[in-house]
């Protein structure tokens, strides 16, 4: 549910800001619920975003502060709570102050070497410290040194301040890792100005965009979870990857940045990005040269494509037959409401990338989320907890929550241990 950011008071402004993919044209952020309304265009689509819209401007002392909404929705709703729950108990919290180091006395850890307001402080700590830094997603050394190649910064959606510091940091007193070359994958387009990269969590899976490799081949289903999708991409022969479609998916459905062209808001946009993120051209073979894709290879795919679109049945991939591909269906399409022709001139195309939402490896800890050194014992005094940890799912995704829940989850179990109320 939204989270009302007026309870936060001067900290609001505080608060690192949603990523602008879930941003109405950067500015007005939507619940998943609102999301779905606005990704189909159901019934009452105009009504919500005009209701966005006189929730932001009416907003007058927001306004005049800032641009940013104070109707705070998904992850931000989430730390916004998190954040009033720790001013209620009067719990500190120290800006602009990054840990350089961890202390250790006879084996454990037992405080950390930081700079606050750029003056080196160290902090001890009596019973422990609980790494929750995040992952290394923004580090292109760790980037190139762990995760499948070719790899880049600017292809994560994560947060950029992410850079692994404490995973270095942990490692430098003998901690154990595990998994450090998986990430939560998922195909992203770059657009330059932006501070990080948007995750293409529907824009590859909407009926009428596919996604092929130079030799203008498909080579996996469109519609499959995010992590699957940037493996697929990482075969042998399938990077560099192209997203192709037809104006009537640009029409119905939006792609990064832009709005679907029905609902005619576009014209807000930046024009270098209306003008210049997409390729286009009134032939397949046209767009295919203009993006380094075999021409002939992109018109016998598009054919036999449209073929399988006619008929309901994708017979390469077998896209639309689950119930994770029709979550990003469209009912109105039929027989199989997760494919439709590309035929409608002009055709559009963009390099995507294998990008990421986080790195998934890290400090390898225990049940109770204490990090375990390279001798196979628990060092103690130090916890690592989210991203900077290696995931409790392994190398598998199981769906939405998976970061958040486990990090939350084992940040408690940790609490309780240090207190010396853990179950074992």
């Amino acid at each position: 549910m939204p989270y009302d950011a007026r309870e936060l008071g001067d900290d609001f402004l505080k608060m690192q800001q949603q990523h602008r993919q879930v941003r109405v044209l950067g500015l007005m952020g939507y619940s998943n619920v609102e999301g779905a309304v606005l990704l189909s265009k159901a019934p009452g689509w105009f009504k919500l975003i005009l209701t966005l819209s006189w929730q932001y401007f009416s907003d007058i002392g927001g306004r005049l502060r800032s641009r940013r909404s104070r109707r705070l929705t998904m992850g931000n709703a989430l730390i916004g709570r998190l954040r009033r729950s720790l001013m209620d108990l009067d719990v500190p919290i120290w800006l602009n102050c990054p840990a350089r180091e961890l202390l250790t006395e006879d084996g454990a850890v037992v405080g950390i070497r930081a700079q606050r307001d750029g003056k080196d402080v160290t902090i001890r700590a009596r019973k422990g410290v609980i790494l929750a830094s995040g992952g290394f997603e923004h580090s292109q050394a760790l980037r190139e040194k762990y995760l499948p190649n070719p790899t880049s910064t600017r292809w994560s959606a994560a947060s950029p301040t992410n850079t692994g510091d404490m995973l270095v940091a942990a490692q430098a007193i003998g901690a154990a890792t595990a998994l450090l070359d998986e990430a939560w994958w998922g195909p992203t387009l770059r657009i330059d100005e932006e501070d990080r990269a948007r995750a293409l969590f529907t824009e590859r899976s909407m009926p009428g965009a596919i996604v092929v490799n130079t030799k203008g081949e498909r080579f996996f289903n469109e519609s499959v979870a995010y992590t699957t999708a940037v493996q697929a991409m990482y075969q042998p022969g399938n990077l560099p990857s192209i997203l192709v479609f037809d104006n009537r998916y640009k029409r119905n459905y939006p792609f990064g940045p832009l709005l679907p062209a029905e609902m005619h808001l576009n014209w807000l946009q930046p024009s270098h990005i209306r003008k210049t993120l997409l390729k286009s051209s009134p032939t397949v073979e046209g767009l295919a040269a203009q993006l380094g894709v075999d021409p002939a290879g992109l018109a016998t795919t598009v054919k036999r494509f449209n073929g399988f679109a006619a008929a309901g049945k994708d017979e390469d991939f077998n896209r639309g037959e689950n119930a994770y591909d029709l979550l990003y269906g469209d009912i109105r399409i039929s027989p199989n409401p997760c494919l439709a022709p590309l035929v409608e001139p002009p055709f559009y195309g963009v390099q995507i990338h294998p990008g990421d939402i986080g790195t998934k490896g890290g400090l390898l800890t225990d049940e109770n989320a204490q990090v375990m050194g390279t001798n196979g014992a628990p060092i103690k005094g130090l916890y690592a907890i989210g991203n900077c940890s290696a995931s409790v799912t392994g190398r598998y995704y199981p769906g939405a929550g998976a970061t958040l829940g486990p990090a939350m989850t084992f940040g408690f179990l940790a609490a309780e241990h240090i207190a010396g109320k853990a179950l074992t």
